[in-house]
């Protein structure tokens, strides 16, 4: 009977502890950049160290010691009070030794004879009425790119916004985006852009968003004057605050960084019907599209200066086998582009909640519509070492040996996906890390003399294009 009940106590005193202990995830510090490099915390759960340790009987030198006993040598004035103090310390770390193996010996006997534990094979799914504006974001993004919903690149942005600040309405963010379009259209008018012009349609938004310009607006009857949009250097990694790289943040203040800056200019662009694209260097998004001579352009908006493409390569990171592969300097197409701001959504959802179930089918659905988009296989990667991690803290804590691991096969599946993911990135999208200090730098070079000067020529030149 005696032998039945303490069974009975293991096994519940193990399902609540292990409970307890599958509700502790490992939550990556991700900044919300244009790739995925989480920096791993693990939580790890702590099991209480006794009041007293000698509440177990341990052995140490032939002499049991209990809660009321001491070493001998306590007492024996021929040893210093330093040497009689480290006999304490000694014997009690072995006492506490010898409880912890006693302990879990009876905890490995009692998993062994009643089999109650289990391994969970995936992360999960966090429970909290805070993930349903993630999840329905989500569904309707998936919608749009699976065409069941019509494509509509402002909503799609404000889905992903919203999910994060719920305070964001569809009308405010509208609202912002028409005053905006509102006087490009008046640029577009005064300077007779015609409606087939796409051109045309580009530099008028350019000026908009680089230029200080007078504008007269109709609908008020008065001229006003418009300031550029500038880059934003502090946090412009959103390392703190995630809304530094949203559209909205960049409509109310005025200033944004990489990401934020060639969304809202393609936005712009779609809302006038006119044809751009978004194009990917090492951490940074820009402009791209074709001028009247069927020659690509760029444009780079954290500087606010048109760029030959040679000029992204001297950062020295952009190899290429990578723009083989597509992962850089090439333009997305519109479809692909809701596919990146479903990515945008995950890294969000990470930033704000951690790593779930949840996180993977965004980055499985977002990889399918663009299967070269290095964000969606940098998260799809990140899951899978933060799963493949949760299987190695269970067997931690159930003190599961290596031996278990080697045969438990669904464990050396999770492994498997894990490698796969990792060399995918590396292998076939040829992917290299870009240290800050050299993206810093890349970007200090933006305003240099020579930048400044190719891009004055460039924008010359485009204007003399609309002329004729």
């Amino acid at each position: 009977m005696a032998i039945a009940f303490m069974k009975i106590y293991l096994a519940v005193f193990f399902i609540f502890y292990f409970a307890a202990l599958t509700q502790a995830q490992i939550i990556p510090d991700l900044s919300t950049t244009d790739d995925f490099q989480p920096s791993l915390k693990a939580i790890t759960p702590t099991i209480p160290v006794p009041a007293n340790a000698f509440a177990t009987n341990a052995t140490i030198g032939g002499t049991k010691l209990s809660a009321n006993s001491l070493p001998g040598q306590v007492y024996d004035t021929r040893y210093t009070i330093q040497q009689r103090n480290q006999s304490i310390i000694d014997a009690d770390i072995a006492a506490y030794d010898a409880q912890k193996k006693n302990r879990d010996e009876l905890l490995q006997q009692a998993y062994n004879e009643l089999g109650v534990y289990s391994i969970k094979y995936n992360l999960g799914i966090q429970r909290s009425p805070n993930t349903n504006g993630f999840y329905d974001a989500f569904l309707q993004l998936r919608n749009m790119l699976e065409g069941s919903e019509k494509i509509d690149p402002l909503k799609a942005v404000w889905l992903v916004e919203h999910a994060a600040d719920p305070t964001l309405s569809l009308n405010e963010f509208n609202g912002m985006f028409q005053e905006g379009a509102q006087m490009i259209s008046s640029i577009m008018s005064q300077s007779k852009v015609r409606p087939n012009d796409n051109l045309g349609k580009v530099l008028s938004i350019f000026k908009y968003m680089a230029d200080t310009t007078r504008i007269f607006l109709p609908s008020k009857e008065k001229y006003i004057v418009t300031k550029p949009m500038l880059y934003d250097f502090e946090d412009f990694k959103a390392e703190k605050d995630v809304t530094k790289v949203f559209v909205s943040k960049l409509l109310r203040t005025g200033t944004g960084q990489c990401m934020s800056l060639p969304l809202l200019f393609y936005l712009y662009a779609k809302s006038f019907n006119a044809d751009v694209n978004l194009a990917f260097a090492p951490q940074h998004s820009y402009i791209t599209f074709k001028d009247n001579l069927g020659n690509r352009q760029n444009i780079e908006l954290t500087g606010r200066m048109f760029m030959s493409t040679d000029f992204l390569w001297q950062s020295g990171f952009i190899k290429a086998e990578q723009v083989r592969f597509g992962i850089y300097l090439k333009p997305i197409t519109d479809n692909e582009t809701i596919a990146y701001l479903v990515t945008t959504l995950a890294l969000t959802y990470v930033k704000t909640f951690g790593v779930d179930d949840r996180v993977l089918e965004m980055a499985t659905l977002a990889k399918k519509h663009f299967p070269n988009s290095l964000t969606a296989n940098m998260i799809l990667a990140g899951y899978q070492i933060e799963r493949w991690k949760n299987v190695l803290r269970q067997y931690d804590v159930l003190h599961l040996n290596e031996k278990s691991l080697v045969l438990d096969q669904n464990a050396l599946k999770v492994r498997a996906a894990k490698e796969e993911a990792v060399s995918h990135i590396y292998k076939d999208l040829g992917w290299s890390d870009v240290p800050d200090w050299a993206y810093k730098k890349w970007l200090e070079g933006v305003n240099n003399l020579a930048a400044r000067q190719q891009h004055i020529v460039k924008r010359r030149q485009l204007e003399q294009q609309m002329k004729r």
